[in-house]
């Protein structure tokens, strides 16, 4: 089975997070966590890809690697920030009290290593002085009244003003409480190296800990995108998924509150660890981490990314769509006869509550006004890994836009108002349709 065409993927071995997605010198620079010696996690480097249409990626090596005391044991993820045509990285640095008795690249437990904010700072976004140029900027924390010392990462920086304003992800324990409460953290600073606490925003209801948070604003509305640890507990789909809300924020005080519920980022529940940034237009585009459970077969790699979305907000309700670069690739319309698993297509249809569409196994439908997809023929046995995925209630409106990529399907349905995005093991060749109002397939 082919790695996909038009989602990034690792030349080889392990990738998870992005990290510090970011338009410079034009072109864009998606960095990624990434093991470099084997497809399994392990201790985190930085993996490196540009691109200029952020469909088409070169790789580069490794830009960030273990080599200091305070982050010998992995570079988590973080951000890029872009100040005097300098780059500026801001990662996680983890230190492991104790490994595996069997394994370096393991801590023993979820709680024997503590964690670190650091910054390194680079002039092209290629060349990185793991050596000389890391700094830490904030020690592990001690007061576990305000976060955990183990578990609190993932920074993403900007600028407001004349200052520089940090939110970070972590949990604690409320004193009337004995399980962890997920939340962010807000810091600032003045030159970017010392930073002081200002505020923090939680909510116990979601998650036990909040990883890779992003906070931006479209048209005016801020959006709170996270990672919540123990948010599913089904049994049967990952415990671990991210989430998105509509919030108020004030970037003097750093007050948070929400304005909407939390929604899943996707609805197919593999996306995990989303970060946006602005493209060359002036578009929030952000991509998010496809979690694979085995790899492809005949490949040396695992992990991939969505295509890149463009984040839209239309009467106060938070949006999705592929970028222009995406649309322009499906220029020819075909048949079903034509369609060929091994090259990509979009697939565009209106459904209705008889509908059924079977592309190679997987099956799309309508189900209690919702639609509803079954990968159970085309996928792995895992544990905690879902096969049967759907939507909120739709209220009768089912139009689907599916771009089909080898090994996965993104769905985008009514207009982006929700995404279904599914990792797929070989699929037939073939597309099948039952009661369907429209359908058209373009190559």
């Amino acid at each position: 089975m082919k790695r996909p065409q038009i989602h990034m993927t690792p030349e080889s071995n392990w990738m998870n997070d992005p990290n510090g997605f970011i338009y410079f010198n034009e072109e864009y620079h998606l960095y990624y966590q990434h093991f470099p010696y084997e497809c399994n996690w392990g201790t985190m480097h930085w993996g490196h890809a540009t691109s200029t249409d952020m469909i088409n990626w070169s790789h580069h090596g490794i830009a960030l690697y273990p080599s200091k005391q305070y982050d010998r044991n992995g570079c988590f993820s973080g951000t890029a920030l872009i100040e005097n045509r300098e780059m500026t990285l801001y990662y996680t640095a983890v230190r492991y009290n104790e490994t595996e008795k069997e394994s370096i690249h393991h801590p023993y437990d979820n709680y024997s290593f503590e964690s670190s904010q650091a910054k390194i700072i680079s002039k092209d976004g290629y060349n990185f002085n793991n050596k000389d140029d890391k700094k830490m900027i904030l020690a592990p924390l001690e007061d576990i009244s305000l976060g955990h010392k183990t578990h609190t990462r993932d920074p993403k920086v900007w600028k407001y003003n004349d200052k520089y304003l940090m939110i970070i992800g972590s949990k604690f324990i409320k004193e009337d409480q004995d399980k962890f409460t997920g939340e962010v953290l807000f810091y600032e600073s003045i030159d970017g190296d010392n930073w002081t606490y200002k505020n923090r925003f939680f909510d116990d209801s979601i998650g036990d800990m909040w990883e890779c948070p992003d906070l931006f604003n479209v048209n005016g509305t801020n959006i709170l995108v996270i990672s919540p640890e123990q948010i599913t507990k089904d049994g049967v789909n990952y415990t671990n998924n991210s989430v998105y809300a509509i919030v108020n924020f004030d970037e003097e005080s750093c007050e948070m509150s929400l304005k909407s519920e939390f929604s899943y980022l996707d609805y197919g529940l593999d996306v995990y660890a989303a970060q946006s940034n602005i493209d060359k237009n002036g578009n929030r585009v952000m991509f998010g981490w496809v979690r694979m459970p085995e790899k492809f077969e005949g490949e040396n790699w695992i992990g991939m990314m969505t295509l890149p979305r463009v984040v839209n907000v239309k009467n106060e309700k938070v949006y999705f769509d592929v970028t222009e670069e995406v649309k322009a690739l499906f220029k020819d319309k075909v048949t079903i006869d034509e369609f060929n698993n091994k090259d990509i297509f979009k697939l565009e249809a209106a459904l209705n509550e008889d509908s059924k569409i079977n592309i190679g196994g997987y099956i799309i439908l309508v189900e209690d006004d919702a639609i509803k997809v079954d990968r159970s023929n085309v996928f792995v046995e895992a544990e905690c890994i879902g096969k049967v995925f759907k939507t909120p209630k739709l209220h009768g409106n089912y139009n689907i836009v599916a771009y089909i990529d080898n090994g996965i399907i993104e769905i985008f349905i009514n207009d982006g108002e929700y995404v279904i995005t599914n990792v797929i093991y070989n699929v037939k060749n073939y597309i099948e349709i039952q009661n369907v109002n429209k359908l058209d397939i373009y190559k």
